[in-house]
């Protein structure tokens, strides 16, 4: 057991750590040292992050064709139901069950395979950015940062202090803005959708 632990020490230590902080170099100096030198407050640079973490999301949703696989998936259990139906016009009634149980069978695990697929492209487009993202602000602006860059712990203060909040956090502004900005990403994309299909 302890070879193992030697193992995933090598590994973690030698090969994976490095790798993170070298990413979280790289991003440190792409978007919040660019911005920093641009003028860009921290608050700002939080927004533009999150912005940027629903482009990516977009983008490997494409990347996925999840728009593809989801009508791949609607079109074949169409013709399952249809296929389906059809079995009642078998006049003897135990063939007729046997081949009721069998077709429901098959939709059923069809139809598991396609949630456990949508579940997983979920949390790989969406949850799993913004997770890793978070991470990455929360170790580049956290409360030892911040006092340095702004002179607060906080993005901005909160005078009135509702809910008890003395001011709003780098996480829950990250949070708010990635919210939204994927409210207005689906929008965009439902309008232009309808452009399309209008326009054929």
């Amino acid at each position: 057991m302890q070879v193992v632990y030697t193992i995933l020490d090598t590994l973690y230590y030698g090969m994976l750590q490095p790798l993170f902080l070298g990413i979280r170099d790289v991003l440190d100096f792409v978007f919040l040292g660019i911005l920093s030198a641009l003028s860009v407050p921290p608050s700002g640079q939080v927004v533009i992050v999150a912005i940027c973490t629903v482009g990516f999301a977009f983008c490997l949703r494409r990347w996925l064709k999840v728009e593809v696989r989801e009508k791949a998936f609607r079109e074949k259990f169409t013709v399952q139901k249809a296929e389906r139906d059809t079995i009642a016009i078998i006049p003897d009634p135990r063939s007729r069950d046997a081949l009721y149980t069998s077709a429901d069978q098959s939709i059923d695990e069809d139809f598991n395979t396609y949630l456990a697929q949508h579940y997983f492209r979920y949390v790989l487009i969406y949850l799993l950015p913004l997770f890793l993202v978070m991470a990455w602000l929360n170790s580049s602006l956290d409360e030892h940062v911040l006092p340095v860059v702004s002179g607060q712990a906080y993005l901005f203060l909160l005078p009135s202090k509702p809910f008890g909040m003395e001011g709003v956090s780098v996480t829950l502004l990250f949070l708010l803005s990635y919210i939204a900005s994927l409210i207005v990403g689906f929008q965009i994309k439902k309008r232009c959708l309808s452009v399309r299909s209008k326009a054929k």
